[in-house]
């Protein structure tokens, strides 16, 4: 599964901020990780997906033909995803909750994207202040504030653009997930929309009683586990909001930096893009 957002080029020289590029290097890290991730995923679920019906034994041959219609009722990735977990886990109950597992993992991505991106905007933020200061006190010269200043953009740039292409790699996983989530409940006779009741209502049970844990579920054809998974999910729609409105904010500061009025001309050449 590729975002098709493709690896994203370092153009920062962090010269004279490299305090403010360190959290930038990790968010490369993290994106780096979520493409190889995606990619092994595809791969596997590739391969899965295409034996699955030769690797078949005589007992298992309707069983497996059933899941490969299933399978083939979704798209791209989702397909080879929900294969291999069918193929991996075969008891109904276990192989539900292990969706939640791994959205859970690509929410911990976009949540450890969206620290290091703010940490990094935070910092270039604080610098460009700085550099404010210095021009109208004249402590710096013009050639060196025009670096500062295209260090700054460049950072702020290649820190929304990481931002970007990691949340967008971690969500397309993330509906991946979903998705074969979904099909496995219908494949079990547990409609999603049952699952989601007792979901929303575990959760106001939880917030109205000051956190005491509520009883569960009020429909004995929702497992717990499918409860489980259908929460982590919400958390990961949480975080990719989250995500968005750091990105947006990103935009914003770059729009700031770029058309500053006190900056006068020292705007690089890649303020054009903002």
């Amino acid at each position: 599964a590729s975002s098709g957002v493709g690896s994203v080029a370092q153009t920062t020289r962090a010269e004279y901020y490299p305090s403010c590029y360190e959290p930038v290097s990790h968010l490369r890290s993290t994106d780096n990780a979520v493409r190889n991730s995606a990619i092994t995923g595809a791969i596997t679920g590739g391969l899965l997906g295409g034996l699955a019906g030769g690797l078949a034994s005589d007992e298992n041959r309707g069983r497996n033909a059933a899941l490969a219609a299933a399978g083939g009722a979704l798209a791209g990735g989702a397909a080879g995803y929900y294969m291999e977990k069918q193929k991996q886990i075969s008891d109904d109950r276990a192989r539900i909750g292990s969706y939640g597992t791994d959205v859970d993992r690509s929410t911990v991505e976009i949540n450890r994207s969206v620290a290091y991106a703010k940490s990094a905007q935070s910092c270039y933020q604080s610098q460009f202040k700085a550099l404010l200061d210095g021009r109208k006190n004249k402590s710096i010269n013009e050639a060196e504030g025009r670096k500062r200043l295209a260090e700054i953009v460049s950072g702020l740039q290649e820190t929304n653009a990481l931002l970007v292409a990691a949340n967008g790699r971690a969500g397309e996983n993330i509906s991946n997930y979903t998705q074969a989530y979904e099909k496995d409940l219908q494949q079990v006779g547990v409609p999603r929309a049952e699952v989601t009741k007792v979901a929303e209502a575990e959760n106001r049970a939880s917030t109205t009683k000051g956190g005491s844990k509520p009883k569960t579920g009020s429909n004995p054809k929702v497992p717990k586990e499918a409860v489980a998974t259908e929460q982590t999910i919400r958390k990961a729609q949480d975080a990719q909001s989250e995500g968005n409105k750091v990105a947006s904010q990103g935009q914003g500061m770059i729009r700031e930096v770029c058309n500053s009025p006190d900056m006068g001309d020292w705007a690089p050449p890649s303020c054009a893009k903002a």
